[in-house]
């Protein structure tokens, strides 16, 4: 008996959402991470499974957990997918900008309350 540990549709998804999310191609995804465009399109299909070492790499340029990515839940399972979202458009900023954006949020709140 031959059982998958891991489901590559799902990772494939996820990795799918989250460079779309990043606003990345599957060929710069593809050039950043080493391999060729079409093998981000099996991985992203699930037709393919990935090594740990391309994983990890994924996972840093996207800015996703692992967990996220092979269990399909971030480290806090109350997190709908709107803090996900919130951090992958602020991932990659300057922590100064990061900063401004939670300054704005914040005072956008204060208002709508």
């Amino acid at each position: 008996m031959n059982k998958e540990l891991i489901d590559t549709a799902a990772v494939g998804s996820a990795i799918r959402k989250a460079r779309q999310n990043r606003g990345y191609t599957q060929d710069r995804l593809a050039k950043e991470i080493d391999v060729t465009p079409a093998f981000v399109g099996h991985i992203e299909r699930g037709d393919r499974s990935l090594s740990l070492e391309t994983l990890v790499k994924v996972a840093s340029i996207l800015n996703i957990s692992l967990d996220e990515l092979l269990l399909g839940k971030s480290g806090a399972d109350e997190d709908d997918g709107v803090c996900s979202d919130f951090r992958q458009l602020i991932s990659g900023k300057s922590t100064p900008v990061q900063q401004m954006v939670l300054d704005v949020v914040r005072t956008l709140l204060n208002h709508v309350e």
